[in-house]
């Protein structure tokens, strides 16, 4: 026991020094210094005068922590040797900044990192400078903003008076929210964003991109004439708007603007490639709403200057000298990569990365570092070697990742990653298969065979695709319009609808269907407003059956379930297969119309009957209340216009000659004259049946459905 005395003695006094070493900062201060060392701020601190942060200060925050300066803010460090950090799942807030003060916010040489606000200007603020230069904001997590800046109080200035807010020389990169000015364009804050790097962010939204899901966004009105933000000789590379639901990458983001000027200045910017279409798919502007500002882009930078923090900006095929594509699905390892930067970087300490899964249906990743030869080739380009590779099975989706870049002066660079947006993907598509297994294994005892792998379950149980299958009752209304009807819709006769539909989610809003439909469809030239077509005196009716196969924009993802989304609109289009057989009435008895030959089709050799099959095409417009998970109502209507004039048996041919009729058509041909021209008239040569209402015949379904998913 007594060997293990010094031990005892060691462990006590190293436990007891690094508590003394975090110094925790807790309460209200009238003025806050805080020196060099470890700090930890698990609560709000509220500064009512000056905070200064020294050189060489880490401040862990947790939880709540959050500081709330209302005085002046000075923090210079030496080469980013202030931080400001989260712990990892209880991550703290960072700095607010608020109060009218004449006092200056200096933020430089300082990086933060694993928050979830780092910096926040609050509304009603104001200060007579601020400096945010040469920072590092690396990786925060929050989805609100990296950088918030709210108004300043209306009426504080005067027209000599005003805030001068500098963001200039800052990298932001790996972080999960953007930059946020409520006006850019303003009369109290004269706002420069130069010379910083927004390298491989995120922004989290949802499928739509918005003003808000770009990197930078804010307001620009008429109203605010003084000053408008300098926004110049930055660099946007690799930034990106996320799917909050599936986490993958739906969109390039870097810049969004709203408000009611007209057109607003941001060139000389470097935005991630050459080519036009490349960088306005990043930009929310006019062309994507017409009532936001032009974005005035161009000219713009070719390269990014060598001025702004380092980052690398170009990613080829070190075998083909041809770009990587964002997109790109990596399948098979590769044998070189060329990297050009903005300036010289450096890769004897970087680890490259290669990342698969493990199988088609885990969750479980293999990391392995690969070794390369770093060889410079021109300037700033530099081609890495891959001197080592692995076996991996074919077809297997991975990604590469460059981690440890740094540069001259041991300074942070952004990662690199190739192949990770097709990563994210496959990703989604594995989770939800497993989560599916597991959810079933929570319901089904297996027997000990079948726990061998999670490939072995996928082949006994019920695979996730059947839980994207829907099918629909529906029951309604439908009305004819085509040569005899009233161009009023509801004018004319309405039958009774009913059918069934089954659906199959293809995609997060996308959906194929099967509509199958039994109604009737009938109309008399009586219902008609025109004279004339009520004096020709036509009619029919038919029983009519359609399948009719489509496709359904969703605009809510029809995957999920949320009480915040019940209501669920669509909208669809479709091909039509009709069989139909319209039928009339005579001296008290129904004929079928088609064997008659109204049109004339029996007396005339180069005509023949014309086909009780037709196709056609549809539109409709659904509304669904998503009453749980598995259960729906709503409303639909739908558009059918079909290929054949005959749905009524009136088609634009000419009123056949009576006299040939009766000689011609052996069976009821009495009958047949009459369909052909019920009313008696005489008729010019040549005139057509279908006169004076030659419409294309169409009918109109709308009514209630009910919808079931069947499978979990």
């Amino acid at each position: 026991m007594r060997k293990l005395a010094p031990l005892f003695l060691f462990i006590f006094l190293f436990i007891s020094n690094y508590a003394h070493a975090q110094d925790t900062l807790a309460g209200n201060y009238p003025n806050l210094n805080i020196p060099s060392g470890n700090h930890v701020i698990k609560d709000v601190v509220r500064v009512t005068g000056a905070l200064e942060v020294a050189a060489g200060a880490k401040i862990e925050m947790i939880e709540a922590g959050l500081i709330v300066c209302e005085g002046s803010v000075t923090m210079t460090g030496v080469s980013n040797n202030i931080e400001f950090f989260g712990k990892k799942n209880l991550e703290g807030v960072g700095l607010l900044i608020k109060n009218n003060d004449s006092s200056k916010v200096v933020i430089s040489n300082t990086v933060f990192r694993g928050l979830q606000l780092p910096l926040m200007f609050d509304f009603g603020w104001n200060r007579l400078e601020v400096n945010i230069s040469d920072n590092v904001f690396i990786n925060n997590v929050g989805k609100i903003s990296v950088l918030q800046v709210l108004n300043p109080p209306f009426n504080f200035n005067t027209d000599s008076i005003f805030t001068h807010f500098k963001v200039n020389n800052n990298l932001f990169t790996g972080n999960n929210a953007g930059i946020y000015f409520e006006d850019l364009k303003s009369d109290h804050v004269d706002i420069e964003i130069i010379n910083n790097t927004f390298a491989n962010n995120f922004v989290y939204g949802f499928k739509n991109y918005n003003i808000s899901t770009n990197y930078i966004y804010g307001r620009t009105d008429q109203i605010n004439t003084i000053y408008s933000a300098k926004i110049e000789k930055n660099s946007f590379v690799k930034n990106f708007l996320i799917d909050n639901i599936s986490d993958t990458v739906v969109h390039a983001a870097n810049f969004g603007i709203y408000g009611t000027e007209k057109t607003y200045k941001i060139n000389n910017n470097y935005w991630g490639s050459v080519v036009k279409d490349d960088i306005e798919k990043g930009i929310y502007d006019q062309n994507l709403n017409y009532s936001s500002p032009k974005l005035e882009y161009n000219p713009f930078l070719q390269t990014p200057a060598e001025s702004n923090p380092l980052h690398v900006y170009s990613i080829k095929n070190g075998e083909t000298n041809t770009e990587f594509q964002d997109t790109l699905t990596v399948k098979s390892q590769l044998k070189s990569i060329v990297l050009e930067a903005n300036k010289k970087a450096n890769y004897s300490n970087a680890k490259l990365i290669y990342s698969y899964f493990k199988s088609d249906s885990s969750l479980k990743i293999t990391d392995t570092i690969l070794t390369f030869n770093p060889q410079d080739i021109s300037g700033n380009t530099t081609k890495l070697d891959i001197t080592k590779t692995i076996a991996v099975p074919k077809q297997r989706i991975g990604y590469y990742n460059i981690k440890g870049i740094t540069g001259g002066n041991n300074e942070y660079v952004p990662d690199v990653k190739i192949g990770y947006q097709a990563y994210l993907l496959q990703f989604r598509k594995q989770k939800i298969f497993v989560d599916s297994l597991k959810s079933k294994k929570d319901t089904v005892a297996p027997k000990p065979k079948e726990l061998d792998s999670v490939k072995n379950q996928f082949q006994k149980l019920e695979t996730p695709q059947k839980s994207r299958i829907e099918i629909s009752l529906l029951a309604g209304e439908t009305i004819f319009q085509g040569t005899i009807s009233n161009p009023n819709l509801f004018s004319n006769e309405m039958n009774i609808l009913f059918g069934a539909n089954i659906g199959y989610t293809l995609y997060s809003n996308l959906s194929a269907s099967l509509a199958i439909t039994s109604s009737k469809l009938s109309n008399s030239d009586f219902n008609s407003t025109n004279n004339e077509q009520i004096s020709r005196g036509m009619s029919f009716s038919t029983s009519i059956l359609g399948i009719s196969p489509g496709l359904n924009y969703d605009f809510v993802d029809n995957r999920l379930y949320t009480k915040a989304k019940r209501f669920r609109p669509s909208i669809g289009i479709g091909f039509d297969f009709v069989s139909f057989n319209p039928t009339g009435l005579y001296k008290s008895k129904v004929y079928n119309l088609q064997p008659l030959g109204t049109g004339g089709q029996f007396i005339d050799s180069l005509k023949k009957p014309y086909s009780l099959m037709a196709m056609g095409y549809f539109f409709n417009f659904k509304l669904k209340y998503q009453i749980n998970r598995f259960n729906g109502v709503g409303v639909f209507l739908t558009l059918h216009q079909s290929f054949s004039d005959y749905l009524d048996d009136v088609g634009p041919d000419e009123y056949p000659n009576v006299a040939k009729m009766i000689s011609k058509i052996k069976t009821d041909p009495e009958a047949a004259v009459y369909f052909s021209n019920p009313s008696g008239k005489s008729f010019s040569i040549g005139q057509l049946r279908s006169s004076p209402n030659k419409s294309k015949d169409s009918f109109v379904n709308f009514g209630f459905f009910y919808s079931r998913k069947l499978f979990k």
